[in-house]
């Protein structure tokens, strides 16, 4: 029968394990199949045997014919999916563009009944990305969570993340001039930037609200807390550039890895430093308008309720 044939076969040419010798300590294992001049052409299968249920030996030839074909000896699945897997090298190019490049191909050329899905470093590649991703998103609600307490406001903590935009500016541009890629050590360098970049606004809104609890106004006390802060601003972020410039230089062995982190500090530092001084100033006053006309609103709205606060009858409110 078939079954019979296919033993014959498996056994003959591609060999199976007989039993185990042992000599001097080592294990080998003994395989039983046709010597190799005996198995070189396809059309040596013909002239194995195969044994009958009457025990009789039956050249297979006298039962079986060869056809040349194409087929798959092993079926992987991925998901209980089929699957095919596909390996490439980068030649230059970083993973994230590969992979882009890849999924792009593959849309335009396989049919809509194939789905494509990453494998191996690719797949590592994404899953740290989407891991990095979400720690960015987790570090600013824990920075905005300790500025809420730290100065009892929950409008101003965006004032003082407003030098985190700034920041990426610099970051990414930087990173862009330099040749580098956004990969894994450039992400922790954004991530640093969160708490690094928030302490200029800190020294400008904590001053700020120093002087307006003596009784100064917004605009003198804004305009004295710059040049005030100053100094402090430019010594901790100077101390931060020039501490992580021998790794930006690349200057040490194995400093490749960790120059896209340091450069993204040093541009992301940089920008937001100078940009601070001119921007959350403005974004203070701003905030503290809108805090006012909210009050005021609150107020009229208290006084007159809803339809008397919008009355065209009371348009001074």
């Amino acid at each position: 029968d078939a079954a019979e044939i296919a033993r014959a076969i498996n056994v003959l040419i591609g060999s199976q394990e007989a039993t185990i010798y042992k000599e001097g300590g080592h294990r080998y294992d003994v395989r039983v199949r046709v010597e190799d001049r005996q198995r070189n052409q396809p059309a040596d299968i013909l002239a194995l045997a195969a044994r009958t249920e009457s025990g009789e030996m039956v050249r297979l030839g006298n039962v079986v014919r060869l056809q040349e074909g194409t087929g798959i000896n092993v079926i992987n699945r991925r998901d209980r999916q089929r699957a095919i897997t596909i390996l490439a090298n980068l030649q230059g190019a970083s993973l994230g563009e590969a992979v882009g490049t890849a999924q792009r191909e593959a849309e335009e050329i396989l049919p809509d009944t194939y789905a494509t899905a990453v494998a191996g470093a690719s797949e590592t590649f994404q899953q740290t990305f989407a891991a990095l991703l979400f720690a960015i998103g987790l570090a600013g609600i824990i920075t905005y969570m300790l500025l809420a307490s730290q100065f009892e406001s929950l409008v101003h903590p965006f004032t003082i993340m407003g030098a985190v935009p700034l920041a990426a500016i610099g970051a990414l541009g930087l990173l862009l001039v330099t040749g580098m890629s956004l990969n894994l050590y450039s992400f922790i360098g954004l991530i640093l930037l969160i708490g690094l970049v928030v302490k200029n606004s800190i020294l400008l809104v904590d001053y700020t609200n120093t002087l307006r609890a003596r009784g100064r106004d917004l605009e003198s006390a804004l305009k004295e807390a710059g040049p005030v802060r100053l100094r402090p601003i430019l010594m901790t972020s100077l101390t931060v550039i020039f501490g992580v410039a021998p790794i930006a230089l690349g200057l040490s062995e194995g400093a490749e890895l960790r120059q896209p982190m340091a450069i993204a500090v040093i541009g992301g530092l940089t920008t937001s430093t100078f940009l601070t001084l001119l921007v959350i100033p403005v974004l203070y006053s701003l905030m503290e308008d809108g805090i006012q006309w909210a009050k005021r609103r609150v107020h009229v709205i208290g006084e007159h309720g809803w339809r008397g606060a919008w009355s065209p009858a009371h348009p001074e409110k």
